[in-house]
């Protein structure tokens, strides 16, 4: 026992000095939150919150690894919500969200977000996905194609073969070092923790035949010096037929909401069809 504390201690040093630091934005001025509340999917309680007007054409937003309804809030939600009803969620896990263990994966997420369009009565809907949001994004367009008026994705992979490889291996030794936490403390939020990494390490796995299916009209954007190899972004792009691409010039990974307000909100207003 005390030969496996000493190797946890070590890893949990190594954890603080390679891991990944967590995304801030500045919040500018937000809109009113119109509609909040909790949706049962297949047993978990997803939480869920409306910006905008009801009227509006909906526009969902779906959050990074770790991220919940208030991942948008200091970046594109407040100029989206003067133009869409903005849907924001937080997935199994995170924010209000219940986590049931075992179901943290792609394809029940997706489940989860067709259950709760049906419950505010929403046949089809734009979709803007960050990083893991993004891939959340391409499984439910390929599982619910039919709901999906178009899709746009930010620094999104469709395997852990588009990840650079020191980032892949700075994401799996810290879900190693959770795993090894889990297994010694057994608490509930550790677990969670283990868990929403775990969805970084072997998901998804998509083919680029796979995502050729996709018919809707879709946007990929990636920084210059995403976390995301470029020929795999660049690949995705061209797999699906009439895809378009921006790589943002200087942009990183989350850096990329650096340029929210002079790149990203015009360019995604733009593939949205918005006019003044």
């Amino acid at each position: 026992m005390k030969k496996i504390v000493k190797i946890t201690a070590l890893l949990l040093v190594l954890s603080m000095l390679f891991g990944v630091a967590p995304v801030s934005y500045a919040v500018g001025e937000m809109p009113e939150l119109v509609e909040y509340g909790f949706v049962d999917c297949n047993g978990a309680d997803i939480e869920y919150g409306i910006y905008g007007s009801r009227d509006a054409e909906p526009l969902l937003l779906l959050p990074p690894n770790g991220g919940d309804m208030h991942s948008f809030d200091g970046s594109i939600l407040p100029e989206m919500s003067k133009h869409f009803m903005v849907i924001t969620v937080s997935p199994r896990g995170t924010g209000n969200s219940d986590w049931i263990e075992g179901t943290m994966n792609f394809e029940i997420m997706s489940d989860d977000l067709a259950v709760i369009l049906d419950y505010l009565n929403i046949d089809k809907t734009n979709i803007f996905g960050f990083s893991d949001g993004g891939n959340l994004g391409v499984v439910f367009t390929l599982a619910h194609q039919d709901r999906v008026k178009s899709l746009a994705i930010m620094g999104s992979n469709i395997n852990t073969w588009g990840t650079n490889t020191f980032d892949q291996i700075q994401i799996t030794y810290q879900y190693i070092v959770l795993c090894v936490e889990a297994w010694l403390f057994g608490d509930e939020e550790t677990k969670i923790r283990r868990d929403i990494k775990g969805m970084m390490v072997g998901q998804p796995s998509l083919t680029f035949e796979d995502i050729s299916a996709i018919k809707v009209p879709v946007f990929n954007i990636y920084g210059e010096h995403d976390m995301i190899q470029r020929w795999h972004s660049k690949k995705i792009t061209k797999s699906i037929e009439g895809a378009r691409e921006l790589m943002i010039v200087g942009g990183g990974h989350s850096s990329c909401f650096d340029f929210t307000d002079t790149i990203i909100n015009p360019a995604l207003l733009e593939f949205y069809g918005v006019t003044e």
